[in-house]
């Protein structure tokens, strides 16, 4: 094995009874980053994940189709596979519940768990879950249980694991251990439901003959849920038999959404415990990401895929979406628009169109050469900032901060776009005495972006690589480390042409992109749903359109949303002499962008730090090829324009009125 330092993840072991669906994709997308980020630390990362085989549910699908449960099974697993590599999962390990390896690992654990005396014969009865693959707790029973489609009694004679035995040790344990469970209030809930006392757990079923049979009555075969957890250890390559031979054992952090922290909090630590073996060390729940409102599930059919999301705007904009939307932790709601405009304003707009403007200009101003940044000189405070941001995110991944150091590194950004407004590069171009301050724009630029490329490429790891290229660096930005921040930008790189890596979407025929996108990425014609056109009734003889300056009732003035903005950014929009474009926050987002037709009257320079007011839901349209969100309030007479300001300082995203 390597002689760097381990990390070993997993993801939960997923049910193989449907494709994954955008849920199972941001669990796997987590533990992917974790690893890219651990690997340029410099440890040996290993990534576990696989397919859990042994439900009744699956059973009883087989059945009905005349499969062995097996061959049921080996339909889906390319559908993961497929689904990990268009997301760009990986490195991975991939392990089957199946698969003779894990039947041996689970029986040897159990082997051992029983020569102990923590494993005993009873009669079980309850109310199994079909879906969920377990049983329910009495107070999980709803009313009328004989009715409700995936509740089967059953009484039948099993093998439990004495859980009550370890009640205290599990208090001691993650009482000493504090940062075992994350975030901290799945914590609590776990540590609660102890003190509440532990029963012991049914860990067999004979009912069924699907399953690993338990090594000392084959005549049993283990619950799905306990079968299941020793994918982990499999997975690690620890070996029972040897426990001093080398292996990625313990778990550095198992994730999982927080339907199942009870087994991986309580049941796995403690059955661990029985077999003499190291828990893990973390376990790191998240929440449900519904679509349009309502959790995603299988059973619902209310599922987005991932081939469906990165169809539309590709896979480094899916992983940029799940891990920025939403707080680590809580839920979040997944819409086909949000995807969209978070792509459009992040990824098209503020770092592809900052890549292209600053490759554009370099390759007409400076030959695509960027001399060495001086340290101490008119830049420093940039480079100062671009030190502050490294230092920052590095830290924030490496803490499962995803959401913060990609707002970390988005201050880079937006700071880098400023800049280029700031210092006007095509101004400085018209002189040749301007050529040192030039050189060194260029420099401390493109510095920034390396920086950029190397921060972001856990998270990018496509888009980063490509425009690491663009940039004429060597190898890949997911080959680096990130002791390549201290170094400077390479003299000998040439930087290339810029060619688009985020492609700009037309929000306002959002559903026929989608189709025409996905249609190209599969091949396969996609059935479109069509519309009825709206009746719209003709207006009698007598009925006159209603003048310009007619009056409205107070219900139509309500409609309109006016609030306050800040711009934090401008520039003259290239091919007009009328345009600029504006970055603002309006207190939700810090950059949002319209775009205004007052540079007769007003500089790019004059607007930054303005506040000024907006109207806030007038529907986006595109004006020059730009995304316009908004349009500015200013008055006039032809010859002076005056913007609408509120009196005295507001904070960004005040309603007026």
């Amino acid at each position: 094995m390597s002689s760097k330092p381990k990390f070993y993840v997993t993801t939960p072991i997923y049910y193989v009874n449907a494709p994954p669906h955008m849920g199972t994709a941001y669990t796997t997308i987590l533990a992917d980053t974790l690893a890219r980020t651990k690997r340029m630390l410099g440890y040996d990362a290993l990534l576990v994940t696989g397919s859990d085989e042994h439900s009744q549910n699956i059973a009883d699908k087989a059945a009905a189709e005349g499969l062995h449960p097996e061959e049921f099974c080996r339909r889906f697993i390319p559908h993961f596979h497929d689904a990990w590599k268009l997301l760009n999962i990986g490195p991975y390990q991939f392990y089957r519940t199946s698969s003779p390896e894990h039947r041996a690992t689970v029986q040897a654990f159990f082997g051992r768990i029983h020569e102990r005396g923590d494993i005993y014969k009873a009669e079980y009865s309850g109310w199994y879950h079909t879906t969920d693959n377990r049983f329910v707790d009495e107070a999980e029973v709803p009313e009328n249980p004989e009715n409700h489609p995936f509740l089967k009694f059953l009484t039948e004679e099993a093998y439990w694991f004495r859980l009550s035995r370890y009640q205290d040790w599990l208090l001691g344990w993650h009482e000493s251990h504090p940062e075992a469970i994350v975030p901290g209030f799945r914590r609590n809930e776990m540590l609660q439901r102890i003190r509440e006392g532990l029963r012991d757990l049914c860990i067999s079923r004979s009912s069924t003959s699907w399953g690993i049979p338990l090594p000392w009555d084959t005549e049993h075969v283990f619950y799905v849920w306990v079968d299941a957890l020793l994918t982990y250890l499999t997975g690690s390559g620890y070996q029972l038999e040897q426990p001093d031979k080398e292996s990625f054992w313990p778990c550095n952090l198992h994730i999982m959404a927080k339907d199942i922290p009870w087994f991986h909090t309580i049941v796995w630590p403690a059955m661990l415990q029985s077999a003499g073996v190291e828990p893990p060390r973390q376990v790191l729940v998240h929440g449900y990401w519904n679509f349009a409102g309502t959790k995603m599930s299988k059973s619902k059919g209310n599922v987005f895929h991932p081939q469906d999301a990165v169809a539309l705007v590709g896979a480094d904009a899916v992983r940029y979406f799940l891990l920025r939307e939403v707080p680590l932790g809580q839920d979040g709601n997944f819409t086909v628009r949000g995807l969209a405009e978070r792509y459009n304003y992040d990824l098209a707009n503020d770092f592809g169109n900052l890549f292209h403007r600053a490759l554009t200009m370099a390759g007409r101003f400076v030959a695509g050469k960027v001399a060495a940044f001086e340290a101490g000189g008119a830049f420093q405070e940039l480079e100062d900032l671009r030190a502050d941001v490294a230092g920052r995110t590095v830290v924030q991944l490496e803490k499962l901060e995803f959401r913060e150091a990609l707002e970390s590194s988005w201050e880079l950004v937006r700071a880098l776009n400023r800049f280029i407004d700031e210092t006007k590069p095509w101004e400085l171009a018209k002189s040749a005495d301007n050529g040192p301050r030039l050189q060194s724009v260029f420099s401390v630029l493109f510095r920034c972006m390396r920086t950029l490329l190397v921060l972001l490429a856990p998270v990018l790891p496509g888009a980063c690589d490509r425009y690491w290229t663009q940039l004429g660096l060597e190898g890949k930005a997911t080959e680096q480390g990130f002791d390549v921040l201290a170094t400077p930008f390479p003299a000998e790189a040439t930087l290339a042409k810029p060619e688009i890596v985020f492609p700009k979407l037309d929000l306002t025929n959002l559903e026929e992109e989608f189709i025409v996108r996905k249609e190209t990425m599969t091949g396969e014609k996609v059935e479109r749903v069509g519309e009825a056109a709206p009746v719209v009734e003709a207006p009698k003889a007598t009925e006159k359109a209603p003048a310009p300056d007619a009056e409205i009732g107070y219900e139509d003035f309500t409609k309109v949303k006016l609030i306050t903005v800040k711009v934090v950014g401008a520039t003259a929009v290239d091919g007009s002499d009328k345009l600029i474009r504006l970055t603002v926050d309006d207190g939700k987002r810090p950059d949002r962008t319209i775009v205004s037709g007052i540079r007769a009257h007003f500089t790019p320079e004059d607007m930054v730090g303005k506040t000024i007011c907006i109207v806030d839901n007038l529907k986006p349209r595109k004006i020059f090829g730009i995304l316009s969100e908004g349009m500015i309030l200013a008055a006039g007479d032809g010859q002076v324009l005056r913007l609408i300001t509120p009196e005295g300082e507001l904070a960004p995203g005040v309603r007026l009125g």
